[in-house]
């Protein structure tokens, strides 16, 4: 049905409606020419003569020129704007970033930022009107954001969007891919359903958050995950609880100890980057296994991340020193505690691939802080083949005679 853009505007509709027809004109290039006016403007030759206030924007999943590379079959994964007026957005498309040559008037980059704050539920303002949150992050209509604004970042406001999957790959989409083999892929799933726990590392963008999806996914079937983000990005199951971690120091820590109240099999932590590292330690420890992801170059970068953030969290807690290192040093390399760290990254050919899985085996003696950590590699990428090949049995009570 053709319809009328001026009737469409001036009427009360439903919030789907606008929607689409706004998606519709950015499609057909008819608002290319009004990113170049302030976003009143533009709203009001749309017809929209008073522009549209929060609560109606709130309903709104739109983002003004974000919307030209939304669509899934332009297959792009992140959107960037750098902050000062006349600069143009970065795309990175199929893997590739691109100088996509659009600019737009400063206030639509505003508008953008304001309405992923509103769409999140992290829109906030001083008691004067103000706006708050110089850095904000979260997730918002399947878009995970990092925004600022000055001071924060002088130049003005910068805007990191990636477009997350409408369907979150499983582990046997990513075996058909190459990204891991099949019996990697069981060895995992095996050691979850034992009550290993599973670290995933790797650079940004690597590929963690895609693998951990498919993890929790295989899991979720079965078992009981609490999800602890700053954000819903990562897939629920059907038994599954969703935290979401709002700003604050420790918010993370409390929020694994609140998990353990709600009957978890598997602690779920979206990524690892503080003191909440000490938290899920003490929490496999007594039977409450987890999954997380941390930023680390290799097995033995991962570890040692793991254990400096978790000292820092044992050190808010109660205190550093020698005995702290130990405790930390004895949690990670104990029997109770079986520790699988899952290391993804790019192979020489540029693919998505899991480089190496190693088991953290028992510290013989007490082991200092900084030492290697004992490890045991059950697969490892070999570059002659270009896949994973298996190179070692499980030492662990978990798979030790059978896997």
């Amino acid at each position: 049905m053709e319809i009328n853009e001026d009737e469409f505007f001036s009427s009360m509709i439903d919030a789907a409606a606008v929607t689409d027809e706004l998606r519709r004109l950015v499609r057909s290039g008819r608002l290319r020419r009004y990113w170049q006016l302030p976003p009143e403007e533009s709203f009001k030759l749309l017809g929209i003569d008073a522009g549209l206030v929060d609560y109606e924007r709130a309903r709104l999943d739109w983002y003004g020129p974000l919307e030209i590379w939304r669509d899934p079959e332009h297959e792009v994964s992140d959107i960037l704007f750098n902050g000062p007026a006349g600069d143009p957005f970065f795309v990175v498309q199929r893997g590739v970033m691109l100088n996509t040559g659009v600019i737009v008037h400063p206030q639509w980059i505003a508008w953008v930022r304001q309405q992923l704050l509103l769409r999140s539920g992290k829109f906030a303002e001083h008691s004067d009107g103000t706006p708050s949150l110089p850095l904000a992050q979260g997730v918002a209509d399947r878009m995970r954001f990092a925004a600022t604004r000055p001071p924060a970042t002088p130049s003005g406001i910068s805007l990191a969007v990636r477009l997350l999957p409408e369907r979150w790959h499983t582990l046997g989409d990513l075996v058909q891919a190459g990204t891991i083999t099949r019996e990697a892929s069981d060895l995992l799933q095996e050691a979850l359903a034992c009550g290993a726990s599973v670290l995933v590392a790797g650079a940004t963008g690597s590929g963690k958050t895609t693998l951990t999806a498919a993890l929790t996914q295989a899991i979720g079937r079965r078992k009981r995950l609490v999800l602890i983000e700053d954000g819903g990005e990562l897939p629920r199951s059907a038994n599954s609880l969703h935290v979401e971690v709002l700003d604050g120091t420790g918010a993370f820590s409390r929020a694994v100890t609140f998990a353990l109240r709600q009957k978890p099999d598997h602690i779920v932590v979206g990524e690892v980057r503080g003191g909440e590292a000490i938290a899920l330690l003490q929490a496999a420890a007594t039977g409450h296994p987890g999954i997380g992801t941390i930023h680390a170059g290799s097995v033995q970068g991962a570890l040692r991340n793991l254990e400096r953030m978790a000292l820092l969290g044992l050190a808010a807690e109660s205190g550093g020193g020698q005995a702290a290192a130990q405790i930390v040093r004895g949690l990670i390399t104990s029997d109770i505690v079986s520790l699988i760290v899952v290391q993804i990254g790019r192979t020489p050919a540029d693919q998505r691939a899991v480089l190496a899985i190693e088991e953290v085996l028992r510290q013989g003696g007490q082991g200092q802080s900084g030492d290697p950590f004992p490890s045991n590699p059950l697969f490892q990428h070999d570059p002659a083949s270009g896949g994973l090949v298996r190179v070692g049995n499980v030492n662990g009570a978990w798979g030790l005679g059978r896997l």
